[in-house]
């Protein structure tokens, strides 16, 4: 509970620091009614969205223990694959589309966080405000440039600081509600529809910065693999919910009664003597928040890699003893240089906050879409029970999006237009792969090519040693055997073909991992599976499958693997992929990371060979 604390709750639990204050700037006026109505949207939309849809709902769909978009999409997909059914393509590119988007709120959180706090520094002194921007510049240059650390040697402190983080929330919330308790009455929804009926066009307005209090309901979802369903719900229910709520209201209190609080009515709530305290633990845990959601991309990185949205990229293991502590030095320098200049061109948390909400919002509502499908065809609910929980959600979730499709010119642009990019790359990737697959599976059996190679007028030369031959089709002849055996004319004593299956899964039951088959003459198919979660360790697996080659044993040493350089030219597709998009899964296919460092081969054990690929 304490490390969910501290990696879970980061977003929304700093998201008290500019969620009210940006709700009453986009009201333009201290009107009671109006604050008071603000307040209870954003109370019962934590209620509704977080608690009610997250919480209750969402949490429930994990993919054997995982979380997150990615795996949601994974999930639904296995409902289809079960019943034998074809998965719609569109509920296929949701699913990439709501991943792109999360990269768009990874960008944005820890620009928004972090500036927000140091903004702190202007109330404690005018003068500190020309050094905002270049201290938070230099906090997030330390905190990209400490990834590839990982997140072990902080990751113990995360969870006690975050708990001084909401106890003091709560505790300067109660010191505002106790001098001024009618703000309580805000907590019936009556207010919230006061303001709706008395002012419907600015209630839709605030309803774009209510969606800041919602930021970060999806790690909720995302971390349950970390940190398990039951343990995040009661640190939510014990100790998260109250406390926002809780200093929610006492910002409210400060606005209405303190003139000149609703510029910074975070700060402004607590006590002049506690003002230096304050910016100082409101640093530490908008940067908590922003590695949590730094370490999330990381994270989905590598599962969207295993599940072939994403060509293969550098994925660095920071931890030995903890699953999914990862470092993509690709992904961070993207979120790097997007962080940088959303800093730099933005300059104000509350500039910023005008980005923030359509990524959120559409990942959102995408959540609510998969989760349609999940109902139907994992949990096999009737049609009627999934529209009674799922159109609700869904209609509150386009609500929020709407409410924030006016910020795009003001800043909204860039997350979505990171998103689209983001997504083009993504969809030509699957796109690519998936007819790639469908050439291989037409490509000379295995048998066959062997038969025909052993048998025919001028057979290979058989040499010693081990050859192992990756692919990812089982009982197809991978590129790089046909291409070594037709212009090298030789083959090992001991040839393993491997196929490597990556399932929808995020783990894969050890006694079902492996199936050899023996192929005879030396000659011998290994299909192995593997998660979305998991990395295939060749030199590992094949340790593991000493005595079953008729004797053979493992000898790195006289073992050599022998890899494709995939290369696609253009119109290799004949029609199914416009020029354009061969072109770019093309260049994506010559920059993905060696096979080599996929498989955990050591460089002088590979040996490449140049492959055109058919799509």
């Amino acid at each position: 509970m304490l490390g969910a604390l501290g990696v879970v709750f980061g977003d929304i639990g700093t998201s008290p620091i500019y969620a009210l204050r940006q709700g009453v700037s986009e009201a333009g006026a201290i009107d009671p009614v109006i604050v008071m109505g603000i307040l209870s949207m954003i109370v019962w939309a934590v209620v509704i969205v977080v608690m009610g849809k997250y919480v209750c709902y969402v949490m429930r769909a994990d993919n054997e223990g995982e979380g997150g978009i990615v795996a949601l999409t994974a999930l639904a997909r296995s409902g289809y694959e079960q019943q034998g059914r074809r998965v719609p393509h569109p509920l296929l590119m949701a699913g990439l589309f709501g991943a792109a988007m999360f990269y768009g709120d990874s960008m944005i959180t820890p620009a928004v966080s972090v500036l927000s706090a140091v903004e702190g520094l202007g109330q404690v002194r005018a003068k500190f405000e020309p050094f905002i921007v270049p201290l938070a510049v230099a906090i997030l240059v330390a905190l990209f440039l400490f990834q590839r650390r990982g997140t072990s040697v902080v990751g113990k402190w995360f969870g006690p600081v975050m708990l001084v983080w909401f106890v003091y929330l709560a505790a300067v919330g109660v010191y505002r509600i106790a001098q001024h308790p009618d703000v309580l009455r805000a907590l019936s929804p009556a207010y919230a529809g006061s303001l709706v009926l008395a002012h419907a066009g600015l209630a839709f307005t605030i309803l774009g910065a209510v969606i800041l209090a919602l930021t970060g309901a999806e790690a909720l979802y995302a971390d349950i693999g970390h940190f398990g369903r039951r343990a995040i719900r009661l640190v939510w229910l014990a100790v998260v919910f109250p406390a926002i709520i809780i200093g929610y209201f006492g910002q409210a209190a400060t606005i209405l009664h303190q003139p000149g609080a609703a510029k910074q009515p975070f700060f402004f709530a607590a006590p002049s003597w506690a003002l230096i305290p304050t910016v100082l633990i409101a640093l530490l845990a908008t940067v908590i928040a922003s590695q949590a959601v730094i370490s999330g991309a990381f994270s989905m990185t590598s599962q969207a890699i295993e599940l072939g949205f994403l060509p293969r990229l550098r994925v660095v293991e920071t931890s030995a003893s903890q699953r999914g502590q990862v470092y993509v030095p690709a992904v961070n320098a993207l979120l790097f240089g997007a962080v940088m200049f959303l800093v730099l061109v933005f300059r104000s948390s509350d500039k910023l906050t005008s980005a923030y909400g359509i990524a959120v919002g559409l990942t959102m509502l995408i959540t609510t879409v998969q989760m349609v499908s999940v109902s139907r065809n994992i949990w096999r609910w009737p049609w009627p029970a999934v529209a009674l929980l799922s159109v609700p959600f869904i209609v509150i979730d386009a609500l929020l999006v709407a409410a924030n499709v006016h910020k795009i010119p003001q800043g909204g642009w860039f997350p979505v237009a990171i998103g689209a990019l983001l997504f083009v790359l993504m969809a030509t990737w699957h796109r690519g792969l998936e007819l790639a697959g469908q050439h291989a599976s037409r490509a000379q059996p295995l048998a066959a090519f062997l038969h025909d190679a052993l048998q025919g007028p001028e057979p290979p030369a058989r040499v010693p040693g081990t050859a192992v031959y990756p692919g990812s089709t089982p009982g197809a002849t991978p590129s790089a055997l046909t291409s070594n055996v037709r212009h090298n004319r030789v083959l090992h004593e001991t040839t393993v073909i491997f196929a490597n299956r990556s399932e929808s899964a995020p783990r894969v039951d050890e006694h079902t991992r492996i199936e050899v088959r023996d192929l005879g003459a030396g000659c011998y198919e290994v299909i192995s599976r593997h998660g979305f979660v998991e990395r295939p360790n060749l030199p590992r697996l094949l340790a593991s499958l000493n005595g079953q080659f008729g004797g053979w044993s493992f000898d790195p040493k006289h073992t050599t693997y022998f890899l494709p350089r995939d290369e696609a030219a253009p119109g290799c597709s004949h029609g199914h992929m416009p020029r354009w998009r061969e072109r770019l899964f093309g260049s994506m296919s010559f920059h993905s990371a060696s096979s080599a460092e996929y498989y955990g081969l050591r460089s002088e054990d590979v040996v490449e060979l140049g492959v055109q690929v058919a799509l």
